[in-house]
């Protein structure tokens, strides 16, 4: 068996601690399908992008950077199989500069769009 790159087990670490409940994006439990996980190149870039190209909320986006493209497959591999959304059926494809692996909550609920609001009017 290969041994795990420590950086990978640090991210998904972080990531799932992102996401639970404790931390008030999610309700009482994970739903990992209310969840999209992508890699990019440019996380500013690609978060303007699925705001505004694709005209998606992105809430809690949050980016890590994985030091390799290697390294933000696997971690983005993982949590698709944990049933994540953003698995691509295009045949483009991952930059070799993307390094990047993100999350952001896709199907939001009342409370999350309540908070949303406040955030937006501070």
């Amino acid at each position: 068996m290969m041994p795990t790159n420590p950086k990978i087990g640090a991210i998904k670490r972080a990531i799932e601690n992102y996401i639970h409940p404790d931390n008030n994006r999610s309700d009482f439990f994970v739903k990992y399908s209310n969840w999209y996980c992508g890699v990019t190149n440019d996380d500013t870039k690609r978060k303007a992008a699925h705001r505004y190209g694709k005209n998606i909320s992105a809430m809690y986006f949050k980016a890590w950077d994985a030091g390799t493209k290697a390294n933000a497959l696997a971690i983005e591999d993982y949590f698709h199989s944990k049933n994540m959304r953003g698995k691509s059926q295009s045949s483009g494809g991952v930059r070799t500069s993307s390094r990047y692996v993100y999350v952001f909550k896709w199907y939001t609920t009342i409370a999350d769009d309540v908070a949303a609001f406040f955030e937006s009017n501070e």
